[in-house]
């Protein structure tokens, strides 16, 4: 078993360095020994093959590049967007909020007018009122006519 694998590798060795040679020979006398149309029709299909390939990565990195950009901007954006959020019902609320207390104020407020009011004409009717002498003075001038 290991004969069978040593010779193996033996031949492909000696048919790689055969291969090597005879490679370097021809380019060195610039055409092809053996083969011509075949090689040279592999060849051909190799450098479409190679092209297609390298157009196809540039395509697909570029696309993967751009595609990741598109993303990351839409994932910064989509940050702001709930930051913007967040202030806004922040500002909301606080608003609302002090909307509600205006309003209790200003109902507070009028509440407490309206009754400082009242109190104020109470006061000035107890401070201005007649005693009972000048009632009956007043009472008796009215019945005479004299003003």
């Amino acid at each position: 078993m290991i004969s069978i694998a040593l010779s193996s590798f033996l031949i492909s060795v000696l048919f790689f360095i055969a291969l090597l040679f005879l490679v370097h020979k021809e380019r060195r006398l610039g055409r092809r020994f053996f083969g011509v149309k075949i090689r040279t029709y592999i060849d051909q299909k190799l450098v479409v093959w190679g092209r297609k390939t390298a157009e196809g990565f540039d395509h697909f990195s570029k696309y993967i590049i751009q595609l990741n950009l598109h993303y990351s901007i839409h994932s910064i954006l989509r940050m702001l967007l709930k930051v913007i959020i967040k202030f806004y019902t922040f500002f909301e609320n606080r608003l609302e909020q002090n909307r509600k207390k205006a309003k209790q104020l200003r109902s507070e407020k009028r509440q407490l007018s309206e009754m400082n009011h009242l109190q104020q004409m109470t006061v000035h009717r107890e401070d201005t009122a007649l005693t009972p002498a000048q009632k009956e003075k007043l009472k008796e001038r009215n019945l005479e006519g004299k003003y």
